[in-house]
């Protein structure tokens, strides 16, 4: 749980001093976005982010071009990591199915049947085999 609580700050603290912003100062508009409404708000923005890193227990350096844990210096907007492309697919991909494939799938709901924990379960690469139980 730790580990989550730091992830979640070092997010918010480097977004907060890219381009010489002060810390606690998010941008009100973002750019490059292909997937997200291109007005989306921080507040919408920022738990969504903090949401991949903790369904899929990784730092924001796995999608976003930039290192270490002085996130004032990573360049968000930029497209150079692959696993940005492949966030953006994955989230194409959970519209679809939430959207087509399971709209009459059991009580309708505003929340989503599946999301990036649905199959990635704290994991980068998506679990294709159920985890071994213990017991006996």
């Amino acid at each position: 749980m730790r580990q989550r609580a730091l992830i979640v700050s070092l997010f918010v603290a480097g977004l907060s001093s890219v381009a010489g912003r002060t810390p606690g100062q998010i941008p009100e508009q973002f750019s490059n976005l292909h997937v997200l409404p291109k007005d989306v708000s921080r507040a919408t923005l920022v738990p969504i982010m903090r949401q991949f890193c903790l369904d899929l227990n990784i730092r924001c350096q796995q999608c976003h071009v930039g290192e270490g844990d002085d996130l004032s210096t990573f360049n968000f907007s930029s497209d150079d990591r692959p696993d940005k492309r492949t966030a953006r697919l994955m989230m194409t991909m959970l519209r679809a199915i939430n959207a087509e494939y399971l709209k009459d799938v059991g009580t309708p709901s505003a929340a989503p049947k599946v999301t990036c924990y649905t199959c990635h379960r704290g994991a980068l690469k998506p679990l294709t085999v159920a985890p071994a139980r213990g017991g006996g």
